[in-house]
């Protein structure tokens, strides 16, 4: 499953004189509840007003991953240029997980602990109408009343405010469009402009805007419960670009965060008639 995430993006103001910019790294370490563990990635990195925009990873580092007693080590992806196991390592509910990541001589430490797995994820309607659109003088007016109507909710218990966020992810194997060359492209753009992951959130549902997606067929929407380390880093990204703050960090001798997420699934469908 591919997962959909922010870029964790570290800035660093000044220099420390007692560790140099170079001797530091960044760490991206993602785990998911019941899933293989292969989202963990390690950066360089780099002054705030560096010219360079491109992340530069680190592939010879030396990971440990240590949960239920056990050790793992894990192994760099090129192609990816992530680490991963090879080994099935079961990422459980409520369970807690360590990571040792050492490059060169320096070595960092984490620890986090995987939520307990969304309760109650339910949707309003599985099966949506939209039907073939036409270019015509009506279709302003079909435009606007499927933009009202064509949607389905999802909801789920949070009776302890806890934070998630929810995905939504077209799973046909070929495209099916919903807007077809018939239509002026800034038409299909406008209506592809929504969200399709929602910010974290404490809320116990979310509206589907079904006009916002692409496709005839199939979706899955994921609904992750999500740890306090990745609220943190999410408010970070969207604060006011004017303020100078050290994005927040769980890591200790480097940057970065090591977090965990558990997940339901359920699925809709955008149909014809």
């Amino acid at each position: 499953m591919k997962k959909i995430l922010l870029s964790l993006i570290i800035v660093l103001f000044s220099c420390d004189v007692e560790t140099p910019i170079e001797d530091n790294f960044v760490v991206e370490a993602f785990l998911f509840q019941g899933e293989k563990v292969d989202d963990i990635k390690i950066k360089k990195t780099e002054l705030w007003n560096s010219l360079d925009s491109i992340d530069s990873y680190i592939s010879d580092a030396e990971i440990k991953l240590f949960g239920a007693g056990e050790e793992y080590i894990l192994s760099y992806n090129s192609s990816d240029e992530n680490y991963f196991s090879n080994e099935n390592i079961d990422i459980i509910s409520g369970d807690k997980y360590g990571l040792e990541v050492k490059v060169g001589d320096r070595i960092a430490t984490s620890e986090t602990v995987v939520p307990t797995k969304p309760l109650g994820l339910s949707i309003s309607e599985s099966k949506i109408v939209v039907p073939p659109l036409v270019l015509s003088p009506a279709l302003p007016n079909i435009l606007r009343t499927l933009f009202d109507e064509a949607r389905t909710n999802v909801t789920w218990d949070n009776s302890s405010g806890e934070y998630h966020y929810l995905t939504i992810k077209y799973v046909g194997i070929t495209d099916d469009p919903i807007f077809d060359d018939e239509i002026p492209g800034q038409v299909g753009d406008f209506f592809s402009n929504f969200s399709i992951q929602s910010e974290p959130t404490t809320e116990e549902s979310y509206n589907v805007i079904c006009m916002s997606l692409q496709n005839y067929g199939r979706y899955m929407v994921t609904l992750y419960k999500i740890n306090q380390d990745y609220v943190s880093l999410f408010e970070s990204e969207v604060q006011d670009g004017t303020e100078l703050n050290e994005p927040p960090s769980n890591i200790i001798n480097a940057f970065g965060i090591f977090t965990a997420f558990a997940s339901d699934t359920i699925s809709f469908e955008i149909v014809r008639e």
